[in-house]
């Protein structure tokens, strides 16, 4: 499937980005590595319970086959990003594509770091990522009450709705690309039609 084979290409030309943040911090997006698997331990293991239960549904303890996950996607389809202090993970975000074609995504910002800028900054890299991998839309679950990244998602153009199964939890959309039309019938030609065909009609 076309969408299949571009995101391959999409996944080898995610480039590292640098910007300054407020108060002179410079942090730095790129693509997550196997090796970033401690540093992420670590960053997730410094989430407010808050800000877990948020992304991972949990207040308690992420387990490691979870964060195994983030770190070995796969590179032919998924997407997996950090944003790093030096060498701290201070948020991370990620696509898994669905059967559909369809992105759905995941974000996170160290509780320190929110209020910069980071969060909005991954989602709108993960939608030149998933454009470009000619992906059909992009999709997530957000809990009713994180009203900042509702607030977020809104911006960066995703639509939201209540969850008509889970008053908890808020769907976000995204369409990317619309689905092909089947090309409507063309009229009749003069070329093949009967010698009659005008006088009968």
């Amino acid at each position: 499937m076309k969408w299949m084979n571009e995101q391959r290409d999409a996944q080898a030309a995610i480039s590292e980005e640098s910007w300054t943040v407020r108060g002179g911090a410079q942090v730095t997006l790129r693509a997550a590595r196997v090796s970033d698997h401690g540093r992420l331990r670590a960053f997730v293991d410094g989430l407010s319970r808050e800000s877990r239960y948020f992304r991972f549904l949990t207040g308690g303890p992420v387990a490691n086959e979870t964060l195994a996950r983030f770190v070995s996607r796969r590179q032919d389809r998924d997407v997996a990003l950090v944003v790093t202090f030096g060498e701290v993970i201070v948020a991370n975000a990620e696509y898994v594509v669905n059967d559909e074609g369809l992105a759905e995504l995941a974000v996170v910002v160290a509780d320190n770091w929110q209020g910069q800028g980071l969060g909005r900054r991954l989602i709108q890299r993960l939608q030149q990522l998933a454009r470009a991998a000619s992906l059909r839309g992009m999709r997530g679950d957000v809990l009713s009450e994180n009203r900042r990244m509702l607030a977020i998602m809104r911006d960066c153009g995703f639509a939201t709705r209540r969850n008509p199964e889970d008053s908890l939890l808020h769907e976000v959309s995204l369409t990317l690309a619309e689905p092909r039309k089947a090309p409507a019938p063309s009229a009749p030609s003069a070329e093949w039609l009967p010698r009659d065909w005008f006088a009968a009609n």
